[in-house]
């Protein structure tokens, strides 16, 4: 039995890790858990009346599998275990608050993004093909310092990446619709400059949301309008990119190199040319996921969830009703 009017649904596969710590901090709160896509439907589909959710995908609970949370009619606030929330686009707005996790692992997906520039600017690659067919060839590499960095959007992982890159000699430009040099880059240029400023730049990087303005904004004409031995990386959705216009160029023998964690259609077919191209480097969408990063997502959940309860204005409000 509760002594609170709010009931919180929690979808997430690893809930187990947190819901003692959770318990023992909110011991009268209702709390309903679905571990998988079967469970939120029977509870969905039951007596329980969410006013409160955490959504957190992984690869078993995917998604686009969490959508029904936001058609639960008493719903009024949605926290989304991760920065992106465009699977659950067209919710009622107006009752729906929504935070996210914008931030809480963008210092290590900044690691995986310095780490890929490194890696495909040093062309570790042809190193690792060399060391399996025992030819001993040392090459020279182009230094870093004095490169151009485009960051194609300048949130907390723009702004942490930035920082790793200007240690490195990078000169670190921000294309982004905020005002404002942003912390750890060199300039900032308006979104309106986008092309001439991935024109520029050695390296670019996306970073940006996955919203209807940016979905397939990097088609043929903007890869085109890179330079031919740029360094692309993509660690943001896959659907920022015109993924056939990027096989088409890459065939052509644009870029030095290419690294994806993202694609459009997720998991990535095996029918992709993608796979067996030698100038692109895949992972399977985890450029953050560092060993304990459902914990950490979690463990900034339960902060909004107290001030919350406390009546406290939440953090990373990404959406919210307009004031009744």
């Amino acid at each position: 039995m509760s002594g609170s009017s709010e009931r919180l649904l929690i979808a997430h596969s690893g809930a187990d890790l947190y819901l003692d710590a959770l318990g023992h901090s909110h011991p009268r709160l209702d709390i309903a858990v679905a571990r998988s896509p079967g469970e939120l439907a029977d509870i969905l589909g039951g007596d329980f009346r969410p006013t409160m959710a955490f959504s957190c995908t992984t690869f078993s609970f995917a998604r686009h599998l969490h959508r029904p949370i936001v058609e639960s009619p008493g719903l009024r606030w949605l926290h989304v275990g991760g920065a992106g929330f465009e699977h659950f686009s067209g919710f009622d707005a107006g009752r729906i608050l929504v935070t996210n996790g914008r931030g809480v692992l963008a210092e290590f997906q900044a690691d995986t993004i310095m780490g890929a520039i490194i890696a495909l600017n040093h062309d570790f690659a042809a190193f690792r093909k060399a060391q399996a067919d025992r030819r001993f060839e040392p090459r020279a590499v182009r230094p870093l310092a004095g490169q151009k960095l485009a960051i194609v959007g300048a949130g907390a992982i723009g702004c942490a990446l930035a920082g790793r890159a200007r240690a490195h000699g990078l000169h670190v430009i921000a294309v982004s619709r905020g005002g404002g040099l942003p912390p750890g880059f060199d300039e900032v240029r308006p979104f309106a400059q986008l092309g001439r400023s991935l024109a520029d730049a050695d390296i670019v990087s996306l970073n940006l949301p996955l919203t209807d303005a940016t979905r397939g904004l990097v088609g043929r004409p903007l890869l085109m309008a890179m330079k031919e031995d740029a360094l692309l990386v993509n660690t943001a959705r896959g659907a920022v990119i015109d993924e056939p216009a990027l096989v088409a160029v890459l065939e052509e023998g644009r870029f030095r190199g290419v690294y994806l964690d993202v694609f459009e259609s997720e998991p990535l077919s095996p029918d992709s040319p993608l796979w067996g191209m030698e100038r692109v480097f895949l992972t399977p969408h985890c450029s953050d996921q560092v060993s304990d990063w459902e914990e950490r997502h979690a463990a900034f959940f339960m902060d909004n969830l107290a001030r919350r309860l406390a009546g406290e204005p939440l953090l990373n409000v990404v959406s919210a009703p307009p004031p009744s």
